[in-house]
């Protein structure tokens, strides 16, 4: 069974912004804060979620010299606020909320995502009908799989934080696992 995604979702989540602190190096090598990200991040909501775009690389290996990996970002800000998924050797650190009830429909990406929950419980479904609860401290590995999350809580929020990076679709009996975002409508 296909969880649906609630409409309506407060834009500020009770947890609070997450605040991103970027390292660099100055003109004689040593260790600072970069200024231009030291911000707290902006929510974005789609249905049943909102979601922190926290960084994004988009190449492999990443190269950080003279800040190439923020000028990156900063030149691809058009895109913001939309879901979207990293390429093949490409990665983004999201934070995402669930407001109580809330849910992400069935969807696949061609991802390796490694996910935390650091609030609340956050309810793991695939499309075989097996699932699993998942609390604070549990993590998850999903692998370009067929999923989607619920909140199974009717008070509290949930918050889980994905390092999800880009990989090639996997192929299962010589069939591509190809993405589908489902109702994300992409």
């Amino acid at each position: 069974m296909e969880p649906q995604g609630k409409s309506e979702v407060a834009l500020e989540s009770p947890l609070g912004k997450p605040n991103r602190y970027i390292t660099t190096h100055d003109g004689e090598g040593k260790a600072v804060f970069s200024r231009a990200f030291d911000e707290a991040l902006k929510p974005h909501e789609i249905p049943g979620m909102l979601f922190y775009e926290a960084y994004k690389t988009f190449e492999a290996p990443i190269n950080m010299s003279d800040d190439s990996d923020i000028t990156a970002i900063q030149s691809r800000a058009a895109g913001e606020g939309t879901i979207s998924f990293p390429d093949p050797g490409a990665t983004i650190l999201r934070y995402c909320d669930w407001p109580p009830g809330g849910s992400a429909p069935l969807h696949r990406h061609e991802t390796m995502d490694y996910g935390i929950v650091v609030h609340g419980e956050i309810e793991a479904i695939l499309d075989s009908g097996e699932t699993r609860l998942l609390r604070v401290g549990d993590c998850i590995v999903q692998r370009n799989t067929l999923h989607a999350w619920r909140n199974p809580s009717d008070t509290e929020y949930a918050r889980v934080i994905f390092v999800i990076q880009g990989c090639p679709p996997v192929k299962v009996a010589g069939k591509e696992m190809r993405q589908d975002l489902g109702a994300f409508g992409k």
